[in-house]
């Protein structure tokens, strides 16, 4: 049987008016069927989602997001993905992981978080 690897990159850190948003590892290298982990942190007050992007030859795609602790995957990526954490911790450290299930050729790519604001009572912010 053929053993391919799978390469899965992640930005390291976002910056925007002062508000930070850390990604790790930078890269992985996974064998073909594994799983792969990535981390995002941040401590931006109020905002308690977390999103992920999966960036490929095809542009950007949204995969789901991490709304307190519930998990909300797009259909698309639902029996591939799983999002776990914490997007309102009470200690000011907000961190999501993103684990990408049964790692295949299509999953080489580049993976963002981003951390987000909702509320009906202001405009959505991304950072």
């Amino acid at each position: 049987m053929d053993s391919h690897r799978i390469c899965v990159f992640s930005l390291i850190t976002a910056a925007c008016f002062g508000k930070t948003v850390f990604q790790s590892p930078g890269d992985l290298v996974k064998n073909q069927d594994e799983s792969a982990v990535i981390i995002c942190t941040h401590n931006i007050a109020g905002y308690d989602r977390i999103l992920w992007y999966k960036k490929d030859g095809m542009g950007f795609k949204f995969m789901g997001f991490l709304n307190l602790i519930y998990d909300n995957p797009e259909l698309e990526f639902k029996n591939k993905i799983k999002l776990d954490g914490d997007g309102q911790k009470n200690d000011g450290t907000k961190n999501g992981s993103l684990k990408i299930l049964h790692l295949e050729a299509s999953d080489s790519a580049m993976y963002y978080c981003a951390a987000s604001l909702h509320s009906v009572t202001c405009s959505h912010a991304t950072i």
